[in-house]
């Protein structure tokens, strides 16, 4: 991979924020191939623009670069207020998925603020199958993180009760959950 300057890196910002649809795509490309260099710029690009289709591109950029992004993206869920870029800051992150799962899983049992934990449980929801291991473990271990990864499991549905249900030592066979079949 080609290292890239700081020049060329404001460039393909710039094309994302003016550019049509095939030079944002081009810049995303060139974004995501630049990796770890290009993760500050994007990210503060994403805190400082209203456009939503900008911020759609951005968070497609930071998604690319994959991994080296995680760190960085965690940081910016934690730290920014503003909800629009903490969704965009989601959106990344579950795009990126496996690579930022177990991440997202820390950051569900440090964080107290509900804002923060429903982005990072989002993000895992949307990252699916790959989440659903580490959540059925962390749901093992018990505790405030346990009971946060019960609940992502529990919204992710089938796959995610069934994981559930077997971190609990249960299975179908025990019959419907309580309060979910027919009322007398």
């Amino acid at each position: 991979m080609k290292m890239v300057g700081p020049d060329e890196i404001q460039a393909w910002l710039g094309q994302l924020h003016s550019g049509k649809t095939e030079e944002r795509r081009e810049a995303v490309r060139r974004l995501g191939d630049a990796g770890e260099p290009a993760v500050g710029p994007l990210l503060d690009a994403l805190a400082s623009t209203g456009d939503s289709d900008e911020r759609w591109y951005l968070a497609l950029a930071l998604s690319r670069i994959g991994s080296p992004a995680v760190r960085p993206l965690i940081a910016v869920l934690r730290e920014k207020r503003d909800p629009q870029v903490r969704r965009y800051v989601a959106a990344a992150l579950s795009a990126i998925g496996e690579d930022a799962v177990e991440a997202l899983i820390r950051l569900l049992g440090e964080t107290e603020e509900p804002d923060v934990r429903g982005f990072a449980a989002l993000a895992l929801g949307r990252i699916g199958e790959p989440a659903i291991g580490p959540l059925s473990r962390a749901v093992e271990a018990g505790g405030p993180l346990g009971l946060a990864a019960g609940q992502v499991l529990w919204r992710m549905e089938d796959q995610g009760l069934q994981a559930l249900l077997g971190a609990y030592g249960l299975d179908e066979s025990c019959g419907p959950l309580p309060g979910s079949g027919p009322q007398p």
